[in-house]
């Protein structure tokens, strides 16, 4: 099955969090983290649309001030996610700064903060001078472009962190072969197929264009002749949580049947006791939680800086008794170029 996504890593595994996420069914990019935004251009930052932030952690959110200077002029609505405190954090950021010539920008900030109570929103417009306007959040606000949707968990990493999971809207596809076979036309019943069966009229009856005319066919008449089912590629974010069992559990459910899963492997099997005063995820954790979630494909990341003089053996460790054509490896460079599976 083809990929529908580029992936980048920022920056090297072994610095800031940062990962620059495409796929080819959404208009406009993701990003998952902004710690220091090293190996992205500018015309890239303008083309992301969303934001998801694990925690304020100053490896995961120091590049937001290069974030903000580039998307000043775009005129751009970027949406932010985070969890508990993040509108505070974005608040801040915003207020370090005089903003008397810049009220005839169009940027605009919208925030979401997720939480174990709900989520809060709060708007920030360059035309308002940045001051923090709420509203109220309801679960349209988790529609992404392209009417792809988000979930999201809460993970203890001695601070709240979120983990990410952005979902394929379900799909269509046609196959053309067996329209020619079966002497089918394509025509404007082709898409109300496509809509009928993504709204569960099966029962309905459409015009067809064929070679013998229009001609009348029930809606589940014509799937079982013609239509397929993508499995959708949803991506799974996880980082910067402690390796207890409650997280664990918590990883596994939301990277579940994910075609592709980023978390963390931030301490080799000998540092445990590290991983545990640290809040973070050892190599067999990490593994553990890919493994048990039946991800397709999964990128490792993180790693403490520490391992960056001993790779060969970092790798051999994390790498044993994987399949490595399930391995997204945007981790051998310290600059990472794009990677499509």
């Amino acid at each position: 099955m083809k990929s529908n996504y580029t992936i980048r890593r920022l920056n090297s595994p072994f610095d800031d969090s940062g990962i620059f996420v495409r796929n080819v069914y959404m208009k406009k990019a993701l990003l998952f983290d902004c710690g220091r935004l090293g190996n992205i251009d500018n015309s890239e930052i303008n083309d992301i649309s969303h934001v998801f932030i694990s925690h304020t952690h100053i490896d995961h959110f120091s590049g937001f001030d290069r974030f903000l200077r580039t998307a000043l002029l775009s005129g751009n609505k970027i949406t932010f996610f985070g969890p508990s405190g993040f509108i505070n954090n974005v608040k801040g950021k915003l207020a370090s700064y005089t903003w008397n010539l810049i009220y005839d920008y169009d940027i605009t900030f919208i925030v979401i903060e997720l939480s174990e109570n709900g989520m809060k929103g709060a708007e920030f417009a360059a035309k308002n001078g940045f001051k923090e306007e709420s509203f109220t959040v309801n679960n349209n606000h988790l529609i992404l472009n392209n009417d792809f949707s988000l979930e999201y968990e809460f993970f203890d990493h001695g601070t709240i962190s979120a983990g990410y999971r952005v979902k394929e809207p379900k799909r269509i596809s046609i196959n053309k072969d067996k329209m020619e076979e079966y002497g089918f036309v394509k025509g404007p019943w082709v898409k109300l197929l496509k809509e009928a069966l993504l709204y569960n009229k099966s029962n309905d009856i459409i015009n067809v264009n064929t070679v013998y005319g229009i001609k009348q066919y029930y809606i589940n008449e014509l799937a079982e002749k013609l239509a397929g089912y993508p499995v959708c590629q949803d991506i799974t974010y996880i980082t910067d949580i402690a390796p207890s069992f409650s997280n664990y559990k918590k990883a596994v459910k939301l990277a579940k049947d994910s075609y592709i899963l980023l978390i963390e492997s931030v301490f080799m099997n000998n540092d445990v006791i590290h991983a545990i005063e640290k809040n973070h995820l050892s190599i067999g954790v990490s593994k553990a939680v890919y493994k048990n979630s039946n991800s397709t494909y999964v990128s490792f990341g993180h790693f403490a800086p520490k391992y960056d003089r001993m790779r060969d053996v970092f790798f051999q460790e994390l790498y044993t008794d994987l399949d490595m054509d399930k391995i997204i490896k945007l981790e051998l460079n310290s600059l990472i170029i794009a990677v499509s599976i």
